[in-house]
């Protein structure tokens, strides 16, 4: 028959089973709450995330402090980015930045080759570690836990539990489940670095796409200048040219000096419309009648389409109702098209057909095309054709769709290309019209019905 005293012994023991068993419960409960708590948190909340769940961790473990030291690969120096420690248990202070101690080498050592190192008591710690020992006692240590965190079999780091106020023995089971913990916070660790590693990248994607895009505007800058320019040279020529003449027909010197001083005034327009861009001005928005519009740039276009033998036509109704827009804008955006069909038609042997049309075929919109008989546009490449520095040509810059898709957008409209049935491409956008502004279009332009279509 078991005396009393056996009786007491076993019922503490079944007291204390039961008070391990509700421990690792809780211990178990933890665990999951930090898993989900730290994944559902934002990048910006982690760091405050951590030293909440340091607290609790501490606390269910029954040490004294904790303590986060990240290790910077590039520069050699230990990060101490999270602490928490009980009330009148000193701390190392967060945010620390240092080269690491001498007498901490054996520590960091075998933190480097990724081991858990698990100190009961300073005196089991081998002679080869008696300045960690020393180090340990003067900062109040009497039991230390210190797991690495490691993140795709590289250490970025380490978590210690210290026990000040007595000897802790740690289970294999509790080392088991704090490496746990240190998993999870070592993923939380990486995700900072990795925001902070997209955000530097960002940084110089930015920079270096600015640098670009410097590069591509400026042979845009100088691919639209050239035709104005080009255009006043050649009127200057043929001026000249008319002037040395026995009887200079000055009706013609005229014409051909007013040309250049339109072609003048656009050069000046396209200066200005890219400093505007750089200075964040706003386009001007005002009526602009695209018929006359799109006969300049007929006008523009006419002496390069005679020069590469391309058969060039233009097919306007006799009005059209105003659109809201910058007209140096507009402008560009139709001639980068049509010069862009030009380059199509002359990219090949075979017919070189350009036609540029306009039309109303809904009341709040004008649809304007500019169709070619080019080679047309793979299938493939036609969901890119609008992204920036994306090109099928050789020397091209893969910028003028862009910057039309940019000018079409901010004016409200859309763009898009399609595939010819039997040769070549067209690609067409609308521009929505203003409702206030249509009688007042009408009536603008009641004036040219007498106008014709056709070829300039």
């Amino acid at each position: 028959m078991a005396t009393r005293f056996e009786e007491d012994a076993h019922a503490e023991h079944q007291q204390n089973g039961a008070n391990r068993a509700q421990r690792e419960a809780d211990f178990e409960k933890l665990l999951s709450e930090l898993s989900a708590a730290i994944t559902r948190v934002s990048v910006a909340e982690i760091d405050s995330e951590i030293e909440r769940w340091l607290e609790r961790i501490v606390l269910a473990t029954g040490v004294d402090r904790s303590t986060v030291i990240q290790l910077d690969r590039f520069d050699g120096l230990l990060y101490i980015t999270h602490v928490w420690a009980r009330e009148g248990v000193t701390a190392l202070p967060p945010r620390l930045r240092t080269a690491p101690p001498q007498e901490f080498s054996w520590l960091l050592d075998q933190v480097n080759s990724g081991r858990v190192v698990v100190i009961a008591c300073m005196d089991d710690l081998p002679p080869e570690a008696s300045n960690t020992r020393e180090a340990f006692r003067l900062v109040g240590n009497k039991s230390n836990l210190t797991l690495p965190l490691t993140v795709g079999g590289v250490v970025i780091g380490a978590l210690l539990f210290g026990a000040v106020r007595f000897e802790k023995h740690w289970s294999e089971q509790e080392v088991q489940r704090l490496k746990l913990v240190a998993e999870v916070i070592a993923n939380a660790l990486e995700r900072i670095r990795g925001e902070a590693e997209i955000r530097r990248l960002s940084e110089e994607l930015r920079r270096a796409s600015q640098i670009m895009t410097m590069g591509e505007l400026t042979a845009s800058l100088a691919h639209e200048l050239n035709q104005p320019l080009g255009a006043i040279l050649n009127n200057a020529k043929a001026a000249r040219r008319l002037l040395t003449a026995r009887t200079p027909d000055l009706a013609e010197v005229d014409a051909a000096l007013d040309d250049i001083v339109r072609d003048d005034a656009r050069a000046i327009d396209i200066v200005k419309n890219v400093r505007a861009m750089f200075q964040r001005a706003e386009a001007k928005m005002l009526p602009v009648d695209v018929r006359e519009l799109l006969l300049d740039v007929a006008r523009i276009v006419t002496a390069e389409a005679r020069m590469k033998d391309i058969s060039w036509r233009i097919k306007l109704p006799d009005s059209l109702p105003l659109v809201q827009g910058d007209k140096t804008q507009l402008t560009q955006a139709v001639l980068n098209l049509v010069m862009n069909a030009f380059d199509s038609v002359c990219d090949g042997d075979g017919p070189r057909e350009v036609a540029l049309r306009a039309d109303q075929e809904v009341p709040n919109e004008i649809r304007v095309s500019v169709r070619d008989s080019g080679r047309g546009i793979d299938a493939a490449v036609m969901p890119r054709l609008f992204e920036p520095f994306f090109t099928t040509k050789p020397s091209g810059m893969g910028m003028g769709l862009t910057i039309v898709r940019s000018i079409i957008e901010n004016h409200g409209g859309r763009i898009w290309a399609t595939q010819n049935p039997d040769r070549g491409a067209t690609l067409e956008f609308v521009l929505p019209v203003e409702p206030s502004t249509r009688d007042e279009a009408a009536e603008h332009s009641s004036g040219q019905k007498s106008r014709k279509k056709g070829m300039p």
